[in-house]
């Protein structure tokens, strides 16, 4: 039996998806693969990515987000995968150009302001303990954001969210949140300027 793509998401819903998963394989995974490979990663990059991708777009078709009438499968699928890939590779630059840096570091030098320092460690330390009156939530969600510049799909995923806009929502609530315990909390503005100059 052949399938289409517009079968699909009925086939998942009805639980006969040995075949849809061993299409999705052969159709779409060997894009992907050629993507990740071009833009740096290997073949076992490639399978995490596209696993990851082929989970979330399970769960968007199960929970009735994903829009049949807006998006292809393939292309869906494709798009996630890329996205994702992206995302990893913007976290390990953070982290290769730290290795880079401490692999010329001088054992030697004990001065702390000749020291290596990870700037993002020291950033999500800063706010976990200036705002934490905001919630562990909250904090988990802005440290995604703004330090690890990781992409909504992956922190509604990694967060639990059930949509990517429940995700942005939240995300909103946070930054309002934010701002309201800065006005209410000018200590907590100056010490922030402290840390940061």
């Amino acid at each position: 039996m052949k399938i289409t793509e517009k079968e699909i998401p009925h086939l998942i819903r009805a639980g006969q998806d040995q075949q849809v998963i061993s299409l999705l394989y052969k159709t779409i995974f060997p894009k992907v693969k050629k993507y990740v490979v071009s833009h740096g990663g290997i073949g076992d990059d490639a399978s995490d990515v596209f696993q990851d991708s082929i989970m979330y777009l399970y769960s968007q078709i199960m929970s009735g987000k994903y829009d049949e009438e807006k998006y292809t499968i393939n292309g869906y699928l494709f798009t996630l995968s890329k996205n994702r890939w992206l995302n990893k590779l913007k976290r390990n630059k953070r982290f290769k150009s730290v290795e880079n840096y401490d692999e010329t570091l001088d054992e030697s030098v004990s001065d702390p302001d000749f020291q290596l320092v990870d700037e993002t460690n020291k950033g999500e330390s800063l706010i976990r303990s200036i705002f934490s009156g905001i919630g562990e939530k909250c904090i988990e969600l802005l440290t995604y954001d703004i330090f690890y510049n990781m992409l909504m799909e992956d922190i509604a995923l990694r967060m639990g969210f059930s949509t990517v806009n429940a995700a942005k929502m939240q995300l909103k609530r946070c930054k309002d949140k934010l701002d309201l315990e800065l006005e209410q909390k000018p200590e907590i503005k100056s010490r922030l300027l402290n840390e940061l100059s």
